[in-house]
């Protein structure tokens, strides 16, 4: 059951592949309308967002719901957020539904490459730090999955913040992937889950109040729920609670920009060869036979020469 704890035992669990996505269009300015409730597809996503920005998209798309009325009111700054572990957020209408023809981490790089633009992720934006206390009634924070949600938190805090200063983030797209931990390890329809999602709606909604104070109605913010749909066998709680403390003990490292892997590589591979210079040019140095003609030659031989 969904509802059962979650241990790393002799018991695998089962996951299944259907996962269920829903695009909600929180905000949008006006004469940017979406209407209607027709399906769409995820290879689209980046194309209707970009037109909903102004942006000049290719053409071929067939879905209906978005109407530009006035062209001369497109947003200023527009936050795509992709929720994972959860179907609905049940914060606002219009929503749709997705067809799965590419997964999100592809829609974001499509999205990237129409706009021709830096696309800010939760990378860009996490401090590292939660700058609110938030006081959790379920949440143990010293749980590796609450941690990992209370990061996805700070991220949404750190974007509200940077928001209020005017920080030139004009697109951005997140991915929170913590809801999705608590209800693997809790279950979905837990106490834990449930004040997981009220946090993380919570944190939205103040994400709004922070655009609509800073862009008034320039702005566009848009959620993509995805739920992945779970078969689990029954678990002892006491093992739970072992592989929950032994997960605690481990040292997690902090989350690295898609751009860490070939900066370090240069790095590495551009120091290496500045030490294999450095070597060989020293050897080089050591073995080298001035020759006759040098001037170390002739200023040695002429001194030679006065003292006999």
């Amino acid at each position: 059951m969904l509802n059962s704890p979650f241990a790393k035992t002799e018991l695998n669990r089962q996951t299944m592949p259907t996962i269920a996505e829903v695009a909600f269009i929180l905000y949008s300015p006006n004469g940017i309308n979406f209407k209607g409730d027709e399906q769409l597809n995820t290879s689209e996503l980046p194309k209707i967002i970009s037109t909903a920005m102004g942006h000049t998209t290719p053409s071929g798309d067939s879905w209906n719901g978005l109407t530009i009325l006035n062209p001369f009111n497109y947003p200023d700054v527009t936050i795509s957020i992709v929720v994972e572990g959860v179907q609905s957020l049940q914060l606002s209408e219009p929503r749709y539904p997705l067809e799965i023809a590419s997964d999100l981490y592809q829609v974001k790089n499509d999205f990237t490459s129409i706009l021709g633009q830096v696309v800010f992720d939760e990378n860009d934006v996490y401090s590292g730090d939660i700058q609110e206390k938030l006081t959790l009634q379920k949440l143990d924070n010293k749980d590796v999955a609450v941690l990992e949600f209370l990061k996805d938190v700070g991220v949404l805090m750190d974007l509200k913040q940077k928001v209020l200063l005017k920080s030139p983030l004009k697109t951005v797209w997140i991915q929170l992937n913590g809801l999705d931990d608590i209800v693997r390890v809790y279950g979905r329809d837990s106490e834990q889950a449930v004040e997981a999602l009220t946090v993380l709606k919570s944190a939205l909604t103040e994400l709004q109040d922070a655009l609509e104070s800073t862009y008034g109605d320039r702005f566009m913010l848009t959620t993509i729920t995805n739920e992945r749909l779970r078969l689990r066998e029954k678990r002892s709680t006491s093992n739970a609670k072992e592989n929950n403390e032994m997960y605690w003990k481990l040292n997690l490292s902090k989350r690295y920009g898609k751009d860490y892997a070939s900066i370090f590589n240069i790095l590495l591979w551009t120091s290496v060869f500045l030490i294999a210079a450095l070597i060989s040019t020293a050897v080089f140095i050591c073995t080298l036979d001035p020759g006759r003609d040098s001037i170390i030659y002739r200023m040695t031989t002429q001194r030679i020469k006065k003292e006999n």
